[in-house]
């Protein structure tokens, strides 16, 4: 009996497991319209995270002040969306057309993707978290540990913008 259980949980584990690991695969795009709808839905996320960063940019500049208010606002909003960019390339959108500046490695390394994206929310829970503390010099480090988070990603899976 004790042997027919540890089957049977282990038959379980294996059924349960397969089913996380299928939910989070990436899968072709049926059609142009969906494909077309999914690099939509990731150019917004970035569009969002591209106008939060605009103002701080700045601000990683010697002498240049730094509005902890804006950055622990915007740092926190890039967080949340920086979280949503794993599931928004779960559609491979490769073979279809459409303005993407996503490369093929993110669609065959989800794991060093997501790695990525979760740097990238780390970092800028880090800058919100120093500018509500009120740390100017703290946040002018973290904001520049937020561009580097960013850089980290774009090197190895963001292309050459196309016109």
């Amino acid at each position: 009996m004790n042997r027919l259980t540890r089957i049977c949980t282990l038959a379980a584990l294996a059924t349960v497991s397969s089913l996380a690991v299928s939910q989070d695969a990436v899968k072709k795009a049926a059609s142009q319209a969906e494909a077309t709808q999914a690099i939509e839905a990731r150019q917004a996320i970035f569009s969002q995270i591209n106008d939060l960063n605009k103002p701080m940019g700045p601000m990683v500049r010697p002498n240049t002040p730094v509005d902890t208010a804006v950055v622990a606002t915007n740092a926190a909003k890039i967080a949340e969306l920086a979280a949503k960019i794993p599931a928004a390339y779960l559609v491979d959108t490769r073979g279809f057309t459409g303005k993407t500046r996503a490369l093929d490695g993110i669609f065959s390394s989800q794991a060093d993707f997501k790695a990525k994206a979760d740097g990238l929310v780390t970092a800028a829970n880090a800058a919100a978290t120093a500018a509500k503390a009120g740390d100017e010099a703290a946040t002018k480090t973290a904001l520049q540990n937020m561009g580097r988070a960013c850089g980290a990603c774009h090197d190895p899976y963001r292309g050459p913008a196309q016109q």
